[in-house]
């Protein structure tokens, strides 16, 4: 399969942090994915703790089984909206930081 990179930036009118509740809460990452390829948290305790792995069951069409499932490691775990800190998920740099301006980017 090609690689593929998605990205977007959104500002939102929350508290910053609602937005890292909502990011730390695997459950509700199908909810904001705008892929469209997360089906559901496997794992759904909410993250707590750098070096914590959650997974998530995935479709993409082009993936050799359509489904699949991804393992997600925790790197960086800060409530605290301060600039480079937020969840970041996904191996390769996809993940989230929530900056001192309250803005999510890469999610």
């Amino acid at each position: 399969m090609d690689q593929e990179n998605v990205s977007a930036t959104l500002t939102v009118a929350v508290p910053a942090a609602r937005v890292f509740a909502v990011l730390a809460d695997p459950a509700a990452h199908s909810a904001i994915d705008g892929t469209g390829w997360i089906q559901e948290a496997v794992d759904r305790a909410p993250l707590t703790e750098v070096g914590q792995v959650f997974r998530m069951d995935m479709y993409h069409p082009n993936h050799p089984n359509g489904d699949y499932q991804v393992a997600n490691k925790v790197s960086v775990l800060a409530p605290s909206p301060s600039p480079a800190r937020g969840v970041r998920g996904r191996p390769g740099g996809a993940g989230v930081r929530l900056p001192s301006a309250g803005r999510c980017q890469g999610c």
